[in-house]
């Protein structure tokens, strides 16, 4: 098996793993809105529910995050890479990944060491005793999985910029032309 067969199984792996806990952290947390509701309803109150709800919403917003960095659907303020072309666009793109790259790279230290805190300190919820670990580790999971699509992502804008910069500027000279 070649190295670009096995990137591709790996990709592909991380984004449906990635899709699934998308889906489970989604339904979790739709259905811990509602039946809570219909259980209050019923004279059954459903105490401690949110500790469910914020573990399930926090999956579903670092999974959302992190498959954000792999579509790069993120809200972006790109002005001046409309405006520029060439060679500058390029510098600036690969500036801007690699400032991503990074700055994921700390946060994602700083998450694993909230991991590893959480983990000595043994801390649990209130009422129905869930490790806060859970919780923290989805911050942990989804800054690795952003950090690996912006790692790609910036050897791409490397390439682009410094080994291939003639045919990524013919693409762009077919972007302009109609």
């Amino acid at each position: 098996m070649n190295i670009k067969k096995i990137g591709t199984i790996f990709w592909k792996t991380l984004l449906y793993t990635q899709r699934v806990l998308m889906i489970i952290a989604v339904v979790g947390t739709t259905l811990l809105v509602f039946v809570p509701l219909v259980s209050r309803e019923m004279g059954r109150p459903f105490a401690g529910y949110e500790e469910y709800l914020l573990l399930f919403s926090f999956w579903m917003y670092m999974m959302g995050s992190s498959h954000g960095s792999y579509e790069k659907s993120q809200i972006t303020a790109d002005l001046m890479s409309r405006i520029l072309k060439g060679k500058p666009r390029m510098i600036l793109n690969l500036s801007a990944t690699i400032l991503t790259f990074v700055l994921g790279v700390v946060f994602m230290y700083w998450a694993w060491a909230l991991v590893q805190w959480s983990l000595m300190t043994g801390a649990v919820s209130s009422i129905h005793k869930i490790p806060i670990v859970w919780g923290q580790f989805s911050i942990f999971a989804g800054l690795l999985i952003s950090s690996i699509y912006n790692f790609v992502y910036m050897i791409r804008d490397i390439r682009d910029a410094f080994v291939r910069p003639v045919e990524t500027q013919a693409i762009e000279e077919q972007e302009v032309m109609p």
